[in-house]
């Protein structure tokens, strides 16, 4: 979800930059959940029937200007792989000092509300990367 809403939040403010997402456990190849490409359709973000599943790897952190994760144990789990690209990562949630947690196994109103949490977040993080000249 984060990937296409900050795709969306940056098409929109006629900003661009190369966004990919990968996860820290994940199981390559496997289709977003159901009920996420239910919601993001639904919020207009577009479609992620396509999307597919990647394993983070050192070999993505090392391409990445900017790394933003979900929580702190995302975080740590990436510096006790690779502790070079310590600067490079940070929460999504960073401004607001909080995490966002993964919807997987709860509700649809639980994938609504991390979508909206999602959004205010990239929305922050786009505004501040924009006044330091970091997007255009």
């Amino acid at each position: 979800m984060a990937e296409i809403a900050m795709r969306h939040a940056l098409h929109a403010r006629g900003l661009r930059a190369q966004v990919s997402s990968a996860g820290v456990n994940a199981l390559p190849d496997q289709s977003a959940h159901p009920t996420c490409i239910e919601v993001v359709a639904r919020a207009g973000l577009g479609v992620l029937s396509s999307h597919r599943s990647r394993l983070l790897s050192s070999l993505m952190l090392g391409e990445a200007d900017f790394v933003l994760c979900m929580g702190h144990d995302h975080r740590q789990s990436i510096l006790a792989r690779s502790p070079q690209y310590a600067g490079r990562v940070r929460l999504l949630g960073h401004w607001q000092g909080i995490e966002i947690a993964d919807p997987v196994s709860g509700p649809v109103e639980g994938f609504e509300e991390c979508l909206e949490s999602m959004n205010d977040c990239i929305g922050q993080w786009i505004d501040r990367l924009s006044r330091q000249g970091l997007l255009q």
